[in-house]
């Protein structure tokens, strides 16, 4: 006999369900919204509810939308857990697999691309519109007198498709300038987003191509095919509901409306960290659910079983949630007070040896220490954690961040010091170079990008249309040709780095190359004049780096404001992290390093540390995670008042990510205060 909450699987035991999931999975309301915690199961909930739904109307079409692939893959294994076989007329797959399928449907020839390289292609013709626009009809709210940089745009065009902000111009009925200040919105990306827009067209109004993103887009815009029928499907379930957007959500609206399908949806509203996903705050749910076709009930999930009370107790400390933890779950809070970062670094290493060994149950021996986790806030504050984890004998993972020395900034720093060293009398020609060939090919990389200012995906995406074959549409020209030249590039940087580290002396022939002067060149003179400096700048690697300007070495390249943000930082961190040392020491340790992380990957023997982002650990759980450098100003970041609720989301996903121990380092005399409740 099994107990009430129990939720019979193909397997021997059952599924014992909470109160709350019992609740939710028995719901006759015909469109349900599930408010979960982090850990309460809400996943699982929704996997139980497609099960139930089959075993009552075996032949019901049940469609499960997330809304990242990671979420399928999630739902997917929730589902083997309940079932030993998942009926073909279950389907789970994403919103933006969904519309694009729809798209398919209507337009078989549609083509799909995903090379940011043609898409950067894209752009730049929608640029020398703008330009000749400008100058055929000129408008004096057009401002020209900058450079504008493509991250910017493709920053906008994310932000103006999810949010439908061209429908929202055309409902204001004003110009788009007028629109643009109203909501100080940037005109130049608005009118370059129309213009991009306008290529993916053809002059009937078809749509040419769609990339990642665009087919939610164009679906939620058509108005033109609304007697288009959708699929039709019994139940509609949708996990990662807190990551909707407004576009995705108008899809929805449509599909149930055209369906008439039972709803469900889940979603931790505290978890979403993109601008244009729905939150718990400004009555943002309760716009959800007035945009659902019927009247839908809002069901909590708030018993986590991923985690014990002290954990729980925590982040209600912090975010005020009201989250209850699972009697039999058992968990640690570590508070630290740090004065300095060095400080902070110093009790990481401290608790990375507190967590417990395990042992082999078959020999008895013991087992290496499970990773510590630890999730950072900006991905430069990896520079100091991986210096001192070296320096102390701990390996050290990285998820969703690059090892600082392969950054094309630092890797260039590394080479120029390096090249710089070559003249010591003491100086081997014979002897292999100090840096690793993938140290030296992001070397190549970066002296290429700020020396000659012209990377390779800047001048791959310049293809001239006016040589497109007329047997070929711009976009599948645009692939070969792009293609080709990528292949191109790629195999001369990789050959270049494996001539400079069996030949030294090639990385001072590569700067000092009067070649290199030509063509668009900036810095490659001052490179020269680095190599110049006298010897004794040697023994203090930043002084070297100082007396070189080294800030003069970029500033140059004009580049988007958030890219020179990350690579001033990451400089500021690489300069901090060498103060004191030697260049032999710092090319001694880079290469220790290097060769550490080499070999316990071909051993595939337990890290002590994982790096990751927020972003990265979004989704996932792990058993011992530490937080650093919890700082207002810091972590959380700094941000403007309307965005200050994504900062909230990020440091409440990175302490939901643990199960049995939590470190928080909060520095001394500016401790994380509560966030106001929604």
């Amino acid at each position: 006999m099994f107990a009430p909450n129990a939720f019979a699987t193909d397997f021997a035991q059952p599924l014992l369900l909470t109160a709350e999931q019992q609740a939710i999975v028995s719901s006759t309301a015909s469109s349900i919204i599930v408010e979960a915690l982090a850990g309460t199961g809400k996943t699982t909930t929704l996997a139980c509810r497609a099960i139930q739904v089959l075993r009552q109307k075996p032949q019901a079409k049940v469609l499960v939308l997330t809304y990242s692939k990671a979420g399928v893959l999630a739902f997917e294994q929730k589902l083997r857990k309940l079932v030993q076989h998942v009926p073909g007329h279950l389907r789970v797959t994403t919103v933006e697999r969904w519309s694009a399928q729809v798209m398919r449907q209507r337009d078989p020839q549609l083509q799909f691309v995903v090379d940011p390289l043609i898409l950067r292609a894209q752009a730049k013709r929608a640029m020398e519109m703008l330009h000749t626009q400008q100058e055929r009809q000129p408008d004096p709210a057009l401002h020209m007198d900058y450079e504008l940089d493509l991250q910017d745009f493709w920053q906008f065009n994310h932000i103006a498709k999810k949010s439908l902000l061209r429908s929202k111009w055309e409902d204001a009925g004003c110009s788009l300038a007028e629109f643009c200040e109203d909501l100080q919105l940037d005109y130049r990306l608005a009118r370059l987003f129309m213009n991009y827009e306008s290529l993916r067209t053809n002059h009937c109004g078809d749509v040419q191509y769609c990339a990642e993103g665009d087919c939610t887009y164009a679906l939620a815009t058509d108005s033109e095919n609304q007697e288009f029928a959708f699929p039709s499907y019994d139940v509609v379930l949708m996990d990662e509901m807190h990551d909707l957007d407004e576009a995705a959500l108008q899809v929805l609206r449509r599909l149930l409306q055209t369906s008439g399908a039972h709803f469900m949806g889940a979603g931790d509203f505290n978890q979403h960290i993109d601008a244009q996903a729905l939150s718990i705050f400004e009555g943002q749910l309760q716009h959800l659910s007035d945009c659902l076709p019927q009247t839908t009930v809002r069901l909590p999930l708030t018993l986590t079983r991923r985690f014990g009370v002290q954990v729980a107790q925590a982040v209600n400390a912090w975010f005020g949630v009201g989250m209850q933890a699972h009697r039999l779950r058992h968990s640690h809070v570590d508070r630290l007070i740090y004065q300095d970062d060095a400080d902070c670094i110093a009790q990481l290493l401290q608790a990375q040896q507190k967590i417990p060994q395990g042992t082999d149950e078959t020999t008895a021996a013991a087992l290496p220490r499970p990773s510590l986790h630890v999730i950072l806030r900006h991905p430069h504050e990896a520079c100091a954690l991986e210096w001192a984890m070296y320096r102390q004998g701990r390996s050290v993972s990285l998820q969703g961040l690059q090892h600082f020395y392969l950054g094309r900034e630092v890797a260039l720093l590394l080479g120029l010091m390096y090249a710089h060293s070559t003249q010591a009398l003491n100086w081997k020609a014979d002897a292999p170079c100090l840096l690793s060939a993938e140290i030296l090919e992001a070397f190549v990389d970066g002296a290429l990008y700020y020396g000659k200012g012209q990377h390779f995906a800047q001048a791959a995406a310049t293809a001239d249309e006016d040589d497109v074959d007329a047997d070929f549409s711009p976009i599948h020209h645009f692939q070969q040709t792009l293609q080709t030249r990528r292949e191109a590039y790629q195999h001369t940087q990789k050959e270049m780095a494996r001539q400079m580290h069996g030949h030294p002396l090639a990385i001072w022939n590569f700067l000092m190359d009067k070649a290199h002067l030509q063509g668009g060149s900036r810095n490659f003179a001052a490179f020269g004049q680095f190599l110049q400096l006298p010897q004794h700048y040697q023994a203090d690697a930043a002084q070297l780096l100082q007396a070189a300007d080294v800030w003069g070495l970029f500033n140059s390249t004009p580049m988007p404001h958030d890219e020179a943000q990350r690579m001033r930082y990451i400089v500021e961190s690489f300069l901090h992290a060498i103060a004191g040392m030697s260049v032999a020491q710092v090319l001694a340790d880079i290469e220790g390093m290097a060769q550490r992380g080499r070999k316990v990957q071909w051993q595939r023997k337990f890290y002590d540390f994982r790096l990751l982002t927020i972003e990265q650990a979004k989704g996932q759980e792990f058993d011992y995670v530490a937080l650093p450098f919890l700082q207002p100003g810091r972590f959380p970041a700094p941000v403007p008042h309307d965005r200050a609720f994504l900062e909230r989301n990020r440091l409440y996903v990175a302490m939901t990510r643990v199960r049995k121990r939590l470190w928080l380092l909060e520095h001394a005399q500016h401790p994380v205060q509560p966030f106001p409740t929604h």
